[in-house]
């Protein structure tokens, strides 16, 4: 995490132009760095997915830039599609209803069971006042065709109907596609033949650091990237090309942390450190603090223990497995979710909502974990 610096650059709308302007930082963030990085990016154009957003929000609050947008979408685009609907924010949900209102053939497709992001603004809420309101004529869709079992519809119908759902539950998730839960610390909790994907959001370089490791060992087991590992290479300076050139730096860390000891796990860490001074990166891993240091060490033995397993299955986070399906697919449960899925789970409550989806994303069997 860089240095806390006075201002940064951003993308602004001024009147009908584009620019930019200072703003405080309060607080460490990613990425922020001296003044002449954040030039050199505005030199060439570049700017963060936040900042256009909001200067196409602020486009479309001025009636003559709205009309403008309005008169090229008319010109330019034939039908609109838009998929996840349920998952729209007000800026999402503001510009389908601009295409809609300009005459464009506009389509929306969505499950209101399914609408997980509402941390990022989305309003599930709005999307049937915007149907009414722009005259969207409904197709409800009657029948899955992802599921292929008895138990599958049942179980569905039951989540959906708000009945109580009951599930099988094994001590063995091998026999799993997949092992999802809500949260990743609840994954790595569980069974040790689970090798989730990420351990979460980076908050550190160190983080980082040890995501690329786990990068190493999903790629070794499911020949696919862990979750988050480009944002990892990105944030310590890393080219992808050369860590997959010089891979076998990282494998020989994970053989220093095999045997899965304190020792082991100490000795990694400062492994691991040196290697991305090798791999050529610019940044300095200096120690943390070491209760920031013992959050690290416990995640590489956590790695330790299954390097040694002879079976691993995939683990992630509802979120990520969104849109996805496998044939058994193992969920993890905290108490309290357990407590509502016997209750029977309700489509205005966000956590529901999650566990619909963890549930539904199985196409022969889900079973408890």
């Amino acid at each position: 995490m860089s240095k806390v610096m006075d201002y940064r650059r951003v993308a602004v709308l001024y009147g009908t132009t584009v620019g930019s302007r200072g703003v405080k930082i309060r607080r460490p963030d990613y990425n922020i760095g001296a003044k002449k990085h954040f030039e050199d990016h505005l030199a060439a154009g570049r700017c963060t997915h936040a900042e256009v957003r909001q200067v196409i929000s602020a486009v479309l609050r001025n009636n003559q830039l709205r009309d403008e947008v309005a008169n090229y979408l008319t010109a330019t685009t034939k039908a609109i599609i838009v998929d996840e609907v349920f998952d729209a924010n007000e800026l999402d949900l503001d510009l389908v209803r601009l295409a809609a209102s300009a005459g464009i053939s506009t389509t929306v497709i969505g499950d209101p069971w399914q609408a997980l992001y509402d941390f990022r603004g989305a309003r599930p809420d709005l999307v049937p006042q915007l149907v009414k309101q722009e005259g969207f004529k409904p197709f409800p869709v009657a029948a899955s065709f992802r599921f292929k079992t008895p138990d599958m519809i049942r179980v569905a119908e039951a989540a959906r109907s708000e009945r109580s759902v009951a599930l099988d539950t094994i001590n063995d998730p091998t026999g799993c596609d997949v092992v999802l839960a809500h949260k990743w610390d609840n994954i790595w909790s569980g069974p040790d033949c689970v090798l989730p994907l990420s351990f979460g959001r980076l908050d550190n370089q160190t983080d980082a650091a040890i995501a690329l490791l786990l990068d190493r060992l999903v790629k070794g087991h499911f020949a696919h990237s862990a979750i988050y590992a480009d944002e990892a290479a990105a944030l310590l300076g890393l080219n992808p090309e050369s860590l997959r050139a010089d891979g076998a730096i990282l494998a020989s860390v994970l053989e220093t942390l095999r045997p899965g000891t304190a020792h082991a796990a100490s000795t990694a860490i400062t492994e691991l450190r040196q290697a991305l001074r090798e791999l050529g990166s610019p940044r300095q891993l200096r120690r943390m603090p070491e209760e920031g240091e013992l959050v690290q060490r416990n995640r590489l033995l956590a790695l330790a223990r299954r390097m040694n397993q002879p079976h691993l299955v995939a683990g992630m986070t509802v979120h990520q497995a969104k849109g996805l399906e496998w044939p058994v697919v193992g969920v993890r449960l905290t108490a309290a979710e357990s407590a509502r899925l016997a209750a029977g789970l309700k489509q205005d409550r966000f956590d529901d909502r999650v566990l619909y989806v963890a549930l539904t994303r199985a196409s022969k069997r889900v079973v408890l974990c």
